[in-house]
């Protein structure tokens, strides 16, 4: 099963949101699990796969894990590592723009 985590500097909250946000973009389909993990059938480069995502706190960052639960038929290694990267890119390009959407709202409130 090929997996893929990354640390990001936000709060594991707001680290779900965006794993929500982008899910939606991506027009999956989701479901929250009872232990808080998230499993999404999400359509990466026309290649339908499954995924398990999952956020852990380490002080004030969160931890990132994806999991390719079930590929699409004949998707090769290589194709899984790139369908991993995009919707950890995706997650993580989210949160950033949020970031700089907050930070300029604040100096424009100074």
């Amino acid at each position: 099963m090929a997996v893929l985590k990354k640390t990001v500097n936000c709060p594991r909250r707001m680290t779900v949101y965006a794993i929500f946000d982008v899910l939606d973009k991506l027009s999956s389909v989701y479901e929250q699990e009872l232990a808080g993990d998230i499993t999404a059938r999400v359509n990466v480069f026309d290649n339908l796969n499954d995924f398990a995502l999952a956020v852990t706190q380490q002080g004030d960052s969160s931890i990132i894990h994806i999991s390719l639960l079930h590929p699409a038929a004949g998707l090769t290694e290589q194709g899984q590592q790139r369908a991993l990267g995009f919707l950890m890119d995706s997650i993580v390009q989210h949160i950033e723009n949020e970031a700089n959407t907050m930070t300029d709202k604040r100096e424009e409130a100074r």
